[in-house]
């Protein structure tokens, strides 16, 4: 289960409305008072151009296609005090993990900063507008400004959507760390940040 990191900018992501390319960086997310981290955060870091596509039919769209896309995020995390980050992993919905690392038996990061990119079917990602419901908001946009269904489902069009990708790092002390032990206190709990991720999407023309 994702912390009180994560719910916190949950809240302030759910007012975020359409208009994605005016969306700014989020601010790197503090840790609790008392904490063994320091800081937690997740970015995106550039757009695969790439469209997610949704196929349609005479009646409306109907479905994201099953092909992966490629997700481009930077991520931090700084342990607190005399701690070490010991593990990190970035995330879409629960039980589907991208990328997971861990210190093995050693004293652990002070800091892991890195670049990931990552493969990730849309069924696997949690989305705030799926493709599907973007596609399906500009036919509405599109009947609402006078076209009719089979005018718009005539040709392919062009929207975006918008995805959370999470991120998810751990801290023990050094000693810990170096025993590869975890089982009990601070050093098992979550710290926990996201960001707000857009995807080119095209819908298809209804065949």
């Amino acid at each position: 289960m994702l912390g009180g990191t994560h719910l916190g900018r949950f809240s302030k992501l759910a007012i975020i409305t359409l208009a994605f390319a005016t969306l700014p960086l989020l601010a790197i997310a503090p840790a609790q008072a008392g904490s063994n981290m320091a800081k937690v955060d997740i970015v995106s870091e550039g757009i695969d151009l790439a469209p997610i596509y949704v196929s349609s039919n005479a009646n409306g769209y109907t479905g994201s296609e099953p092909a992966k896309h490629k997700f481009m995020v930077r991520v931090f995390a700084k342990a607190s005090g005399q701690n070490r980050v010991w593990k990190v992993a970035i995330h879409g919905l629960k039980g589907v993990t991208f990328f997971q690392k861990d210190v093995g038996k050693s004293e652990g990061w002070d800091v892991y900063g890195k670049s990931h990119e990552f493969w990730a079917k849309p069924g696997e990602v949690k989305w705030m507008t799926t493709p599907k419901e973007a596609c399906d908001a500009n036919l509405k946009k599109m009947v609402a400004a006078g076209k009719t269904k089979a005018q718009v489902l005539a040709n392919d069009r062009k929207t975006q959507a918008l995805a959370f990708v999470y991120f998810t790092a751990f801290a023990d002390s050094k000693a810990h760390n170096k025993k590869g032990k975890h089982e009990s206190g601070g050093g098992i709990e979550p710290h926990n940040d996201n960001t707000a991720y857009t995807v080119p999407v095209v819908c298809r023309m209804a065949l």
